[in-house]
């Protein structure tokens, strides 16, 4: 046998890394394509698994086999695959932009690292009187966000 795996071993690498992209994702199953932004890889890593929900910007762990899809390339078929809270501002503001929070879109996720950084999810959780101190955010807007 050869030192490079093929996709028929069974051992499983992993990839980590932020969600740039959710190109497919089935609410009933929970199959979710997924454009990964992964550290040690200069072009995004495609990961194909299953989670209860996914989002761009969010941060997912990846443990499987590389495939080679004949029609979309190369692909991380994750036998296990778990999302974390991102953490980068950069992060947080995909992950917040991504209209996964209720009267937050990508102006308003920038504004919000842009005063709070890595903290505005705590801001949005325990002090979330703090929101009205960002342009735009007054008590409506603020209520739905904390809703969200």
């Amino acid at each position: 046998m050869g030192a490079s795996p093929t996709a028929t071993e069974t051992r499983l690498d992993r990839v980590s890394g932020m969600v740039e992209r959710v190109t497919f994702f089935n609410e009933e199953s929970g199959f979710c394509v997924l454009r990964v932004k992964a550290p040690g890889h200069r072009d995004l890593v495609t990961v194909v698994g299953s989670l209860p929900s996914v989002s761009a910007g969010e941060w997912i762990a990846a443990e499987g086999t590389w495939v080679r899809d004949r029609e979309y390339g190369l692909q991380l078929k994750a036998a296990t695959l778990r999302a974390v809270p991102p953490t980068t501002p950069e992060g947080i503001e995909k992950y917040l932009g991504s209209g996964m929070v209720k009267g937050i879109g990508p102006i308003f996720a920038k504004r919000l690292v842009g005063k709070f950084g890595g903290e505005v999810l705590a801001v949005i959780e325990e002090r979330w009187a703090d929101l009205e101190q960002v342009e735009g955010i007054g008590p409506k807007r603020r209520q739905r966000i904390v809703q969200g």
